[in-house]
């Protein structure tokens, strides 16, 4: 390469390395959700590939131009090299900035004070003040257990299906040979946005604004060098709202008993780990029948307030005709959960931890691909059917975002069809980690068959299961 061309293009492809965006994976999976409209935010990264593959080709070809006695001077080079790496710095740093400025929570100021309200007046005590503050401890406690790789210490506040999702994706990155580091975490925010009740349960929403250095690194690294990486990492700012619920008509209690390591109905104290059932009532802390309990994230892009506020859902009033304690809250979350271990099946290739969830074993087929930086970011009942074949249905819609390496993002929406044996009611709370024939404790959220009594889980008997599943849009 002759000097001018190196003079100039050498700091501008290290200034294009330094801009080349790293991937993350924080708890709720924000930072790798794309809606339809910001579809172009995710294309950074092969755009940041592509870039430095480009100024690597220019000096190829500089270094073989100053040998041609009829080419191009090397000033000359180096000046139209000079114009395509900072046209192309130009173009990073603009998509760098989109992808940073993710979109931010809507609140509706009137709604949310009338919901609260509400609230409000069937439980008085209610403090709102208090609620932001316990939801920023939660989301400590909650990225605490995810850096750690094992969300154990946290399982307390979240409902199962949470649980299941977090420890799907912590098993996806490891199976990817990576995990997720945060450095530098706080939340700088967090206010109530919204509260709603239907029959069976109070939700109540809250905006939450985190910031953290955040990457991927290898499982090989070793802890000082991972460490290194996280800290030349930038500090991102992100939003997302998390969703609370409790069973309607219950009170609150002075503190946060099951933040603070309490049973919620007898006050009994709880270790940290795995264990949810209270070893003194035998009751389950995160069902969310006696406190609050985290049971949805959902992304800025995605959520609209009061969206679910006295949304009439076709079926659901019939079927809880005759199963009183069905919720619109179980059944998302219950598709969530399914969602989750069909995007790992197809990523890894094995539906051996999908079954569990179908009504027919090795069906729905699933297609081995690889997809990177999965997201979801809601799941939405839109209709409930009484089957005359023995088995009712509910038409659960999740958006969700993935990416292919060197292809640009995809936001389908895709219905899940799940279906349950006519004959069977639901359990109350949130519950489904445990065996829903005998309540006894499944070691594996993936069991197929019960340790207690042998009941055969799966299959849509005794829960719901997935029949079907398709993109809609």
């Amino acid at each position: 390469m002759s000097r001018p061309l190196r003079t100039v293009a050498l700091p501008f492809a290290l200034l294009l390395l330094a801009f080349a965006p790293p991937a993350f994976a924080r708890p709720g999976g924000g930072q790798s959700f794309h809606s339809s409209s910001s579809s172009s935010h995710s294309s950074s990264s092969s755009h940041s590939s592509g870039s430095s593959s480009y100024g690597g080709s220019s000096y190829s070809s500089g270094g073989s131009s100053s040998s041609s006695g009829d080419s191009m001077p090397g000033w000359m080079i180096a000046l139209i090299v000079g114009f395509f790496v900072i046209a192309g710095i130009v173009g990073m740093i603009r998509q760098r900035s989109a992808a940073g400025q993710r979109a931010q929570v809507t609140v509706d100021a009137a709604a949310a004070q009338a919901g609260i309200a509400a609230l409000q007046q069937v439980d008085p005590s209610f403090d709102v003040a208090a609620f932001a503050q316990r939801t920023a401890q939660t989301m400590a406690k909650v990225n605490e257990a995810w850096v750690a790789g094992a969300m154990g210490p946290a399982r307390r506040l979240i409902s199962d299906g949470v649980y299941v999702r977090f420890s799907t994706q912590l098993g996806l990155l490891k199976a990817a040979g990576v995990r997720n580091l945060m450095a530098d975490w706080k939340c700088t925010g967090s206010q109530v946005v919204a509260a709603e009740a239907d029959a069976l349960w109070d939700t109540v929403h809250v905006k939450v604004v985190g910031e953290a250095r955040d990457v991927e690194v290898p499982l090989t690294l070793s802890p000082d060098d991972a460490q290194k990486k996280v800290q030349h990492a930038s500090i991102e700012s992100y939003q997302e709202v998390w969703s609370f619920v409790r069973r309607r008509g219950k009170q609150s209690k002075g503190g946060a008993p099951t933040l603070e390591g309490h049973c919620p109905q007898c006050g009994a104290d709880m270790p940290l780990g795995d264990t949810v059932r209270c070893d003194f009532c035998k009751h389950l802390v995160n069902s969310g029948e006696h406190d609050w309990v985290l049971a949805e994230i959902t992304q800025p892009e995605v959520w609209q307030p009061g969206a679910s506020a006295g949304k009439v859902i076709p079926g659901l009033d019939d079927l809880r005709k005759k199963d009183p304690a069905l919720s619109r809250q179980e059944l998302e979350d219950r598709a969530s959960v399914v969602m989750w271990k069909w995007i790992e099946a197809r990523i890894t290739g094995s539906r051996s931890k999908l079954d569990r969830f179908c009504r027919t074993p090795g069906q729905p087929a699933v297609a081995h691909e690889n997809l990177i930086h999965p997201a979801v970011g809601s799941s939405d009942l839109t209709a409930v059917a009484l089957g005359n074949d023995g088995f009712d249905r509910a038409f659960i819609d999740i958006v969700w975002s993935w990416e292919r390496p060197g292809a640009s993002p995809a936001t389908p929406t895709t219905r899940i069809v799940l279906a349950r044996s006519a004959q069977v009611t639901s359990r109350k709370g949130l519950s489904s980690l445990d065996c829903p024939n005998c309540d006894g404790a499944l070691a594996d959220s993936d069991a197929i068959k019960c340790s207690y009594c042998g009941a055969q889980l799966g299959g849509g008997q005794q829960e719901w299961s997935m029949e079907a599943i398709s993109d809609i849009a």
